[in-house]
């Protein structure tokens, strides 16, 4: 852990020596993470995608085979097996951790107190930020990804919608947006805008790769 967090200290100080700006720096140095990272968000995304593939298997296993008990234990074994070797893709993305939680104590440790072009109406973006900009950017972007399914052209499953669902993740991601950033240094804000993007940009890109890929398989 000490050594990633030597490595990206290094490297944000590198790229704050280059840039002159902390604010962009801490804007590069996220998304160059999250470009290194994106081979085991792929991993989890595909993981994810296929639980949800198959959970629409098994609802059909069990309309077709509701009246032959055996012959539905069967086909049910079948797709936990399946279910089984899809979840390691879940478990690979916990190697994301080490990596995302030192780049945050990076952040959050900075010993650099100055201000920065992005935010121009604070002197330091170790402060909060006095007029909830920060914050309010960051709960649109963390909303997002949820509206997503609500688009037709990138719901390639055809998943059916729960209202009131969506509804409590939309109030839950918004209170938990505002506790995480409403007191929390602009830097931190920035990193969290930065990755929130990134992270709603690659959900959209990989929507409309499965889409496509779908229509023609």
């Amino acid at each position: 852990m000490n050594i990633i967090f030597n490595a990206l200290n290094y490297l944000l100080n590198h790229i704050f020596d280059i840039t002159g700006d902390l604010g962009i720096a801490i804007i590069l140095i996220t998304i160059l993470v999250r470009v290194f990272l994106i081979p085991i968000s792929i991993k989890q995304k595909k993981s994810m995608y296929n639980q949800q593939c198959m959970s629409q298997k098994i609802e059909g296993i069990k309309t077709k085979y509701g009246n032959d008990k055996a012959k539905l234990q069967q086909e049910l074994q079948k797709c936990y097996t399946e279910n089984a070797k899809s979840m390691l893709g879940c478990l690979i993305s916990l190697l994301q951790l080490p990596i995302i939680s030192s780049l945050y104590f990076v952040i959050i440790k900075m010993p650099i107190s100055v201000g920065s072009i992005i935010v121009p109406w604070v002197s330091s973006i170790k402060l909060p930020d006095p007029h909830f900009i920060i914050p309010a950017i960051y709960l649109f972007v963390s909303i997002c990804p949820t509206l997503l399914s609500y688009i037709p052209y990138l719901n390639s499953l055809k998943l059916p919608l729960n209202n009131q669902s969506t509804k409590l993740s939309l109030l839950t991601t918004s209170i938990f947006s505002l506790i995480l950033t409403v007191k929390a240094p602009i830097a931190l804000g920035i990193y969290f805008i930065t990755t929130g993007l990134f992270s709603l940009f690659e959900e959209i890109i990989y929507r409309i790769y499965m889409r496509k890929k779908t229509l023609y398989n």
